[in-house]
């Protein structure tokens, strides 16, 4: 499993505004998630900095629990897991999210980090860029998962 330091930014500065970094933490009250970083697009885009906040302290639109699943799912199996999520608006214009999230080890054997990335389009990407400053993401309440990819046998050379 790759490590923090595996990731050079200056190699992904067209996707830095993208990405996110979240701690794995547990306690008695189980496993949660907090971000280290986030980048500036999804700040724009959610409304909210995540940087130093738990997954669930974000409200948007519920998609912040199917976000929880997949880093779950990710820590889980040990690889990396991609997924696309549909979220319907009162705007006329569906959303579509596509998420990768990498789990990231400094032992190689326990998930301590996951960084991800992630991307919004619709079909109309005008219309979409248009809706985008508009949303309250607090209103949205009708998350459509389409579907959720395993990637297996993914050796990473970051």
């Amino acid at each position: 499993m790759p490590r923090r330091e595996d990731i050079a930014p200056d190699l992904i500065k067209h996707e830095l505004p993208y990405v996110y970094m979240s701690d794995v933490m547990s306690d008695a009250d189980g496993i949660w998630f907090r971000f280290r970083l986030m980048g500036t697009a999804l700040v724009t885009r959610f409304k909210k900095d995540g940087t130093g906040k738990t997954l669930l302290d974000l409200q948007i639109g519920g998609w912040e629990s199917e976000w929880r699943r997949n880093l779950l799912f990710c820590l889980k199996i040990k690889m990396p897991v991609v997924d696309e999520a549909t979220i319907k608006t009162p705007y006329g214009v569906d959303i579509t999210l596509e998420h990768v999230a990498l789990p990231l080890s400094e032992d190689d054997d326990t998930v301590s980090k996951i960084f991800g990335a992630i991307d919004f389009f619709d079909s109309d990407d005008e219309a979409l860029h248009k809706i985008l400053p508009k949303i309250n993401w607090s209103d949205l309440k009708d998350v459509e998962i389409a579907k959720r990819i395993i990637i297996s046998n993914l050796k990473l050379s970051i």
